[in-house]
């Protein structure tokens, strides 16, 4: 029966195999780099795009005081920012887990690199183990409800939700609604959009979770050195 990885007597790394670790490495530092700048620019683009929108709309509403041509401009922008949000926050999120991803990579090979150098372990001041709490709290970040809202994914969603209930309460208002119907209903629309982006962010990283096995759980290692 095959021992679990945290249970191997370790071999000895020949220099080939060093560089080989060193490599990937390197590359799933890359990788890191490369999630964070896609985010960025996409996140960029967007909110680019909502305040060009934005202006566009006060100055049609200026022109036409806030007449018919201001709510049928309204109802054509406000849902196509609201798609283009939908997508940004949908490749957010997904390089945001493929960061954690390379996050978790990179703390394996920590711990390869402690297992034949135990006397290195003060001079680490990040993680070696690749479960998902201890790589978060190596972002300075916590396994909570709340961190959902402080992503980049989390911050569209939060853009996505002011755009549903914009476009919300302009609908209402098309109908010849009273403001306060309009107003209550853009309200109740941004809650139940924030409510379904946060779900769904919360649903794709735990799927995440339970796909990424653990090898160097810090539970365990926390047991040894009691043991011991």
């Amino acid at each position: 029966m095959e021992q679990p990885p945290s249970e191997r007597t370790p071999l000895e790394l020949d220099p080939r195999l060093v560089s080989i670790m060193t490599t990937e490495h390197y590359n799933l530092q890359t990788g890191r780099s490369m999630t964070i700048a896609e985010a960025s620019g996409r996140a960029s683009l967007f909110v680019g795009a909502v305040s060009s929108g934005l202006v566009a709309l006060a100055l049609v509403g200026q022109l036409s005081h806030l007449g018919t041509a201001f709510l049928v401009f309204s109802l054509v922008v406000l849902p196509t920012l609201f798609l283009m949000g939908l997508l940004t926050f949908e490749r957010v999120l997904q390089v945001g887990k493929a960061d954690l991803t390379y996050a978790r990579g990179i703390n394996r090979i920590r711990h390869l690199y402690l297992e034949y150098a135990p006397q290195m372990q003060p001079y680490f001041i990040l993680s070696a183990h690749d479960d998902g709490e201890e790589t978060l709290q190596q972002e300075a970040m916590h396994a909570s409800w709340f961190q959902g809202f402080l992503t980049m994914a989390g911050m569209i969603a939060i853009i996505n939700s002011v755009l549903a209930g914009s476009f919300g309460g302009v609908l209402l208002v098309s109908f010849a609604l009273p403001l306060w119907v309009c107003a209550t209903g853009g309200v109740v629309v941004f809650l139940a959009s924030v409510v379904l982006h946060q779900r769904y962010q919360h649903a794709q990283w735990m799927h995440l979770e339970q796909s990424l096995p653990v090898h160097f759980p810090a539970q365990s290692s926390e047991k040894v050195t009691k043991s011991k």
